[in-house]
């Protein structure tokens, strides 16, 4: 296994060995899977996955109109629409691990818990009693998650799933940070795995917008959550980009454009510094909360190119149910993507479209 540490080594290793091995080196395009979809162009190429690549690129994107994923392959699922594509696999226990547009990819992935996910987690606790979708602390940068997958349906511009998610700290593990829960304070849950399904819907497209992805989050609430916490709180969904899109917007409805970010309490957009990649997020008000729903927005400042990420998150509160439960809360958000110019006319339509459920 060859060591990487930049951006540099990374473009070198596929070059030179990605490619023949038929690595997948962006979401939209996979070359396993290109051959695999196509017939001819499998029993042409073979593992010839140069010319895989050489074909999509000369005329099968753009003169035959041929896709370069498929819904499903090897554990993964993939859905593809309107210039936009999203996949997920059975590594992430079935989060979205990858949101391309433009030929960039958006979302981190370096390692479970920097996607595309649901997540819920107790105030005061936290992490400390945190299930989350796509794995939990200790699945770190593996091939595998605590996360189990009980059903994924990909098609067309439609990404469904059902998944028991895994807590973010296993039992008999502490919290390393001290702003959380307390840096030291131990798992709350005794289990590695949540009893209780988190069931999604992500399609790309609605109300005539191209650029809005829907995402409907489902969390059944069950289970011994911690009897003194204020509040269960629901990520729907939390968002994890690349840490390149670190400039930080509000959506302002009533001005019909972004501005200098300042409130929790607007929709908020991250967008690269030339403003050419950018993804806003909206839930529409009159969903089931406690207390104010707000927005989250965070630069993590890391040293290593593939670990620096950013943060859009959208944050509803339950109070504590009452019994064991379960009882299910359902919130819809819409993800806007594109240049931010892009991004700023999304909002304003989607806004305009869902004012409130």
């Amino acid at each position: 296994m060859h060591s990487i540490h930049t951006v540099a080594q990374a473009k070198e290793h596929w070059l030179n060995h990605g490619i023949d091995a038929g690595l997948q080196g962006i979401g939209s395009f996979h070359s396993k899977q290109y051959n695999a979809r196509y017939h001819d162009l499998s029993a042409a190429f073979h593992s010839n996955y140069k010319q895989a690549i050489h074909h999509y690129l000369t005329i099968g994107h753009s003169h035959e109109n041929r896709t370069g994923v498929l819904n499903h392959y090897d554990n993964r699922w993939s859905i593809n629409s309107n210039g936009i594509t999203i996949g997920t696999s059975r590594r992430f226990g079935g989060a979205v691990e990858s949101l391309t547009w433009n030929n960039k990819e958006l979302v981190n992935s370096y390692d479970h818990g920097r996607q595309i996910q649901m997540a819920c987690n107790s105030d005061p606790y936290t992490e400390c009693y945190n299930p989350t979708e796509a794995g939990g602390r200790n699945d770190g940068i593996s091939d595998t998650t605590h996360t189990h997958i009980n059903w994924v349906r990909a098609s067309g511009n439609v990404l469904e799933t059902e998944v028991y998610p895994a807590f973010w700290l296993i039992p008999g593990s502490h919290e390393k940070r001290a702003n959380l829960c307390q840096r030291g304070h131990p798992a709350m849950n005794h289990q590695a795995t949540y009893s209780y399904p988190f069931h999604k819907k992500v399609v790309i497209g609605a109300y005539g917008i191209n650029n809005v992805i829907q995402f409907d989050s489902n969390f059944t609430l069950g289970g011994d959550w911690p009897q003194d916490l204020n509040y269960i709180q629901m990520e729907a969904p939390a968002t994890y980009l690349n840490g390149d899109m670190n400039q930080m917007y509000n959506f302002n409805h009533q001005k019909n454009l972004v501005e200098n970010h300042h409130t929790n309490r607007l929709p908020t957009v991250l967008s690269t510094p030339d403003h050419q990649y950018a993804m806003g997020i909206y839930s529409p008000p009159g969903q089931p909360s406690d207390a104010f729903m707000y927005y989250n927005i965070q630069d993590f400042h890391i040293k290593s190119p593939f670990a620096s990420t950013t943060k859009l998150d959208v944050v509803y509160r339950k109070r504590r149910f009452h019994g064991n439960g379960p009882l299910t809360q359902k919130y819809t958000s819409y993800l806007c993507v594109g240049t931010l110019g892009d991004v700023s006319d999304c909002m304003g339509k989607i806004m305009n479209a869902v004012p409130r459920i």
